[in-house]
């Protein structure tokens, strides 16, 4: 005769099973969204008033096992005639802007971020740089920025392909901001210098904050859900045992 025990093993490893599943599910999912960014070069997302000034923030991980990332330089399209950038500051990076004789005066052609002997990072890690500049274009909807990644070994990847369409997925993509029409008088395309920005970097370091304390909080939820299946589980068996 089998007894209840040996008929009820099977059930109990089917449901720790199952348990088991969910719970590395939702611990994948958890860590995904903790990911602080993919795997190139990309903007946040913010949308720039075409005609006006407006901060540009990029997410740089590091990709490299065996190098540190040292460098970054953006490169301002041809036609894009920034009068002015000036650079958020990053602890142990130096930034210069580099400019170029036009037509009609100098414009804005690179900004360049170099680390000190210390303000180099791993590919474990990732770093966010922050620029604030204009008078964007008026006649496009968006605009790449391609930017090269310096490597302690001396290579250099350049993240400077652009989709031809929405199904293309470029191995090395530009970084794209988006560009919208002005709304209310600040950056309206009339401005002739930038405008003063710290209100606006302060209220960005806030949003961003707030950003990823409500991320945080997705991924305690999410953890915390995992571990009550599991324990609602483990009872349920314990209590077929009893």
């Amino acid at each position: 005769m089998v007894d209840n025990d040996s008929r009820r093993a099977p059930a109990r490893r089917t449901l720790l099973r199952r348990c088991g599943v969910a719970f590395v599910a939702v611990a994948v999912a958890t860590v995904s969204l903790a990911a602080p960014v993919a795997a190139h070069v990309r903007s946040d997302g913010a949308p720039l008033a075409k005609g006006g000034y407006g901060i540009v923030r990029l997410t740089v991980p590091g990709e490299s096992d065996t190098a540190d990332t040292i460098g970054l330089t953006v490169t301002i399209p041809t036609g894009v005639d920034l009068k002015s950038a000036r650079t958020q500051p990053v602890p142990g990076w130096n930034a210069t802007v580099e400019r170029e004789r036009t037509g009609s005066g100098e414009r804005v052609s690179k900004i360049v971020w170099t680390a000190d002997s210390a303000g180099g990072y791993s590919g474990a890690e990732y770093q966010e740089f922050s620029f604030s500049g204009g008078p964007w274009p008026t006649d496009r909807d968006s605009l790449a920025l391609p930017a090269d990644q310096r490597y302690s070994d001396g290579s250099v990847v350049s993240w400077n392909e652009v989709a031809l369409d929405k199904d293309s997925k470029p191995e090395h993509p530009a970084p794209v901001v988006a560009l919208t029409a002005a709304t209310g008088d600040h950056g309206s395309g009339h401005d002739t210098e930038e405008p003063d920005h710290h209100g606006d970097t302060a209220a960005a370091s806030a949003s961003s904050g707030v950003g990823w304390q409500a991320l945080t909080v997705v991924n305690l939820v999410l953890a915390l859900a995992a571990v009550t299946a599991a324990v609602t589980v483990l009872r349920r068996t314990r209590g077929t045992d009893a």
